[in-house]
């Protein structure tokens, strides 16, 4: 007899051997269960070694026990004991974990009698699951059998109360992991539509006692694609642990472009290897997520009514799943044989009946969004809306989006459903306006619907959209006034979060030329409801206090542009009232000194800041400086988390560069800088500020910029090595962002407007600003807008002389130069 050692040492040869023998792409289903197999047959030889007593039987748990043995998967075993002696009990365990340990693999496992099973199965709903994929490794069968008869029984003795349980569990999982169908980097296990819920639908097949076929719970398609999912997916995790060499579930944009390659997947046109691989993941995970809720909501008896009405075509089969939407209901396997069996036209022939059913479901909100996936998903969604084919499952290659285009789109419309049909909103009555203001709803959810329709990757989305989306909309027995308000929101849908976070609000060239682009009182509405039911499908980074703020402002201003026609006399009136108005806070003040102050500083300071805040600001910007001299003064802001920094130093090249190396050494990060300069030449910088590594700004990191600013205007200290040694601390951000460098000299009378898009880093806008005081640029203003990972700065420039930049060689060498910095 060998040692115990020799059945484990030919286990890793052999395991090796399967994944030489195997590219890593194609380890799926067929090499999970030999990979099973070898285990099965490595714990065979050692139990036999260690020759256990009669009352000892060992048997594979969770995946392993289902004979899908992933290469990096843990070891669920499972040791079942009656009336073994504990000191024999502990020497066959340990003889069982200690050699594979050992030799590197993970293995889990638990020693129970018989009712110890029972007792964990009623407690905890893994250990019940667990015991329902129990198989006999070694020992007799029957003792295994007296364990899992009892733990079967709790699971069939109440299915439907096991279903809730099982919901309940796929719910939670959802909530931590996220949805495998959806999110751009989905968690292969554990995500909803992931390989937990194929398990989950074994494990109600175990409690029904049959096939879930023959149950009426699934119909023979939908097991044929659970099917096929999980095979697919198996693959995709097997490549991610094969890639990684770890135990790995989530599939992150790092490893696509290498497990795409690995799988077979090529590049094609408007559509790379990498999103190749993750549409087909996001297919088969949508197929499991759809078809694991429908069957445990079958279970539940909170499907439609068993009488099927009559689908003759299109509009009723809208109207079909109008009547579930509203009540919140399921779609029985009836109704969708009913459905896949109607006469719905490819493509479908829209008259108004099929427009009023197919909007009525837009206005259900979420639970019509369902419906509409529902649709999407047994391939009739398409026939309504051709244009569909090209966003179904796509991803976004961006770090703002999190899920795919076609859910985010559905996810879009029903939430501008929400604001439409909502309640007032005490802490948004812009909204409660803008939803007041629409008079022809259908377009707008029309519009929502479609507003990404142009993500085909080819281009610019919104301009390609609107073509798509005039298109569609053609067809579909809309009112002209619908149509064309919904083709306007396609076309138009980036205008106000695109100028509220990149351009000069204070601007009155630029207000008009929003309130031009916009035209009316309703367009202005829908365009609000657009941007916030389109920024929080997105993610929770799009609509953040900072960038609501910044929008309704914008929206204020163009709907007063709206109001008066005419901007000139109202940006004066509204200067001399903000002037007026400071005068009377600062009553208490000389009346030559607060005349000093008026004159001194330039009007758009005034126009910019507001007079609570220029009162603020007078005892720090009047007194006389010295050379060297640096003043700060920092103001909690409405915002949690943000703060108002004023910074007053006499102007010189490479001041804001200083400043915001001087901030990233402190830990704070910028959202939006205004920089001005008064008639004798002091600068008056003022940023809007949150702490980068901790929400809270103390008094410590307060004094630390202070002092890393005097010392570099005092010329004591280099800011470049102290920011380098502080990046190289912390890792870099993860999501791909492309470096990109764009010249708008229309967007301002006086400047030229830069836009530079970088992966977000400590000191980024220290690099920035730094190039353009090395190329003697002066910064008027600058946007700051930062997406999880990816940061679009905006910058107002002037040459030396006070001109834009429009020199094309001098362009050029602005290029070249943030190019290398920034690289």
């Amino acid at each position: 007899m060998g040692s115990p050692a020799d059945p484990v040492a030919t286990l890793r040869a052999a395991l090796d051997a399967l994944e030489r023998a195997t590219t890593r792409g194609h380890h799926g289903r067929w090499s999970a269960q030999r990979r099973s197999d070898l285990f099965d047959g490595c714990l065979e030889e050692l139990w036999g070694e260690l020759a256990p007593p009669p009352g000892l039987a060992l048997a594979a748990l969770g995946g392993y026990g289902r004979r899908v043995q992933l290469p990096r998967s843990d070891l669920d075993l499972l040791v079942v004991l009656d009336g073994a002696d504990p000191g024999e009990v502990r020497r066959v365990a340990e003889g069982i974990s200690y050699p594979l340990w050992d030799a590197g693999f993970e293995l889990g496992l638990v020693v129970r009698t018989p009712q110890e099973c029972a007792e964990a199965a009623t407690e905890r709903l893994d250990s019940l699951t667990a015991m329902l994929d129990a198989r006999i490794l070694a020992g007799p069968e029957e003792l295994l059998r007296d364990a899992t008869v009892p733990v079967r029984r709790i699971a069939a003795g109440d299915v439907p109360g096991f279903a809730r349980r099982l919901r309940a569990a796929a719910v939670a999982r959802r909530e931590r992991f996220g949805s495998t169908a959806h999110l751009l980097e989905p968690d292969l296990k554990e995500g909803g539509g992931g390989l937990r819920d194929v398990a989950s639908l074994g494990w109600l097949q175990a409690a029904v006692g049959s096939p879930l076929e023959d149950a009426g719970l699934l119909r023979t398609w939908e097991g044929a694609a659970v099917d096929a999912a999980e095979g697919f997916l198996l693959r995709v995790r097997s490549a991610v642990h094969l890639e990684t060499g770890r135990r790995a579930d989530r599939l992150v944009m790092e490893l696509q472009p290498a497990v795409a390659a690995e799988m077979g997947f090529v590049d094609e046109p408007g559509l790379p290897a990498a999103d190749g691989l993750m549409r087909a993941v996001f297919e088969h995970a949508r197929n499991v997520e759809l078809v694991h809720d429908l069957a445990l909501d079958r279970v539940l008896d909170e499907g439609d009514a068993p009488t099927v009405p009559d689908l003759a075509g299109p509009a009723q089969v809208l109207r079909a799943l109008g009547e579930l939407a509203e009540v919140g209901a399921v779609p029985s396997s009836a109704l969708l044989d009913a459905v896949e069996a109607a006469d719905v036209p490819d493509p479908v022939v829209w008259t108004p009946e099929v427009r009023d059913a197919f909007v009525g479901l837009l206005r259900e909100g979420p639970a019509g969004a369902g419906m509409l996936d529902v649709l999407d998903r047994i391939g009739l969604l398409v026939r309504f809306l051709p244009a569909w084919d090209a966003v179904r499952c796509r991803p976004q290659r961006d770090p703002y989006h999190r899920f795919t285009v076609d859910a985010h789109l559905l996810a879009a419309a029903s939430g501008i459903a929400e604001l439409l049909a909502g309640p007032a909103d005490a802490d948004d009555p812009l909204q409660t306006e803008a939803a007041g203001t629409i008079e022809r709803p259908d377009g707008v959810l029309l519009g929502a619907l479609l507003h990404d329709i142009g993500k085909v990757g080819q281009g610019n989305h919104a301009a390609i959209g609107a073509g798509i989306a005039e298109r569609q909309l053609r067809t579909m027995a809309l009112e002209a006034a619908d149509r064309d308000l919904a083709a306007f929101i396609v076309a138009e849908h980036l205008v106000l979060p695109d100028t509220a976070t990149r351009r000069d609000l204070t601007d009155e060239n630029l207000v008009l030329d929003v309130a031009a682009r916009v035209g009316t009182p309703e367009r202005l509405a829908a365009l609000y409801l657009l941007a916030k039911a389109d920024a929080r499908a997105t993610g929770p980074a799009a609509w953040t206090p900072w960038r609501q703020a910044l929008i309704r402002e914008l929206v204020g201003k163009v709907q007063r542009a709206f109001e008066r026609g005419e901007m000139g006399a109202e940006l004066a009136a509204t200067l001399a009232e903000r002037v007026d108005r400071l005068r009377e806070l600062l009553a208490a003040e000389p009346d030559d000194l607060v005349d000093r102050f008026v004159l001194r500083m330039p009007r758009g300071y005034f126009l910019a800041v507001g007079p609570d805040r220029a009162a603020r600001h007078l005892p720090v910007v009047m007194p006389d400086l010295g050379a060297n001299e640096v003043r700060t003064a920092s103001h909690a802001t409405g915002a949690a988390g943000t703060h108002e920094l004023l910074v007053v130093a006499n102007d010189r090249p490479g001041l804001l560069s200083w400043i915001a190396g001087s901030l990233a050494l402190g830990g704070i990060s910028i959202l939006s800088a205004q920089a001005f300069t008064t008639e004798d030449g002091v600068a008056v910088d003022l940023f809007e500020v949150e702490g980068a590594f901790e929400p809270e700004i103390d008094e410590r990191r307060w004094r630390a910029f202070r002092s890393s600013l005097r010392r570099a205007i005092d010329g004591s200290a280099s800011l470049e090595r102290r920011v380098e040694e502080q990046r190289g601390a912390y890792p870099a951000h993860r999501a791909p962002a492309p470096i990109t460098v764009t010249v708008d000299n229309e967007a301002s009378e006086f400047s030229t407007v830069l836009e530079v898009g970088a992966p977000d880093r400590i000191g980024l806008l220290y690099d920035i600003t730094r190039t353009f005081a090395d190329l003697r640029l002066d910064v008027h203003l600058a946007k700051v807008t930062t997406f999880e990972g990816r940061v679009v700065d905006a910058f107002y420039l002037r040459d030396a002389l006070g001109r834009k930049v429009t020199d094309p060689r001098q362009l050029d060498e602005v290029h070249e130069a943030l190019r290398e910095r920034l690289g």
